[in-house]
């Protein structure tokens, strides 16, 4: 059976499990390891996802700073991608490891910027970014507040808020995708 680009989407932007966010030196640089975009690319769009760059890495000898460009492509849709990262300079001889370490982590940064354009792992960071209090922001039909609280959870067809007998059965069936009893698809339905 063939997937289309809106069921391949949603399963994208669900939620990453429990400790998938990992934070830098302060809780302001969480971020999701580019893997964990990886698995979740290869997991819903395997055979439907590449990724290429654009065009050859720009390294910037001054700042000791390198830039990766590239493309995100699911099925028929592409999303670009740009990502940053620092080498050790050393003098004469340019340290080569750190050199494509610096590429190697750029372009896993410009991977990561290409899956944020998908929306994903937007409801994983909300907590942590100030777009998150933005009421034009909704996940899922969720509102997520910088507090990292939700707001009612509406159903992805109806938009009807989702009650508990709904969640519950969600959670038993390992739906991540928020529905009404009512409106859960047959294929996501498992024989009990």
């Amino acid at each position: 059976m063939e997937k289309s680009f809106q069921l391949i989407a949603d399963a994208l932007q669900a939620k990453f499990p429990e400790g998938t966010v990992e934070h830098g030196q302060t809780t302001a640089h969480a971020y999701i390891p580019v893997q964990v975009y990886i698995r979740r690319l290869e997991e819903v769009a395997t055979g439907e996802w590449s990724w290429r760059l654009v065009a050859e890495p720009t390294y910037y000898e001054k700042d000791a700073a390198m830039i990766v460009r590239g493309e995100l492509t699911i099925m028929d849709s592409t999303r670009s991608g740009i990502g940053a990262a620092r080498y050790i300079r050393e003098e004469p001889v340019r340290n080569v490891t750190s050199f494509k370490n610096a590429v190697s982590s750029a372009e896993s940064d410009a991977i990561r910027n290409a899956c944020d354009k998908f929306l994903m792992g937007w409801q994983d960071l909300a907590p942590y970014r100030d777009w998150s209090n933005n009421p034009g922001v909704q996940l899922n039909g969720t509102s997520v507040t910088s507090t990292g609280g939700v707001t009612s959870i509406l159903c992805t067809r109806c938009r009807k808020p989702i009650t508990n007998e709904d969640n519950l059965f969600l959670q038993v069936n390992d739906i991540r995708i928020p529905y009404c009893l009512e409106h859960v698809p047959k294929h996501l339905k498992k024989n009990k």
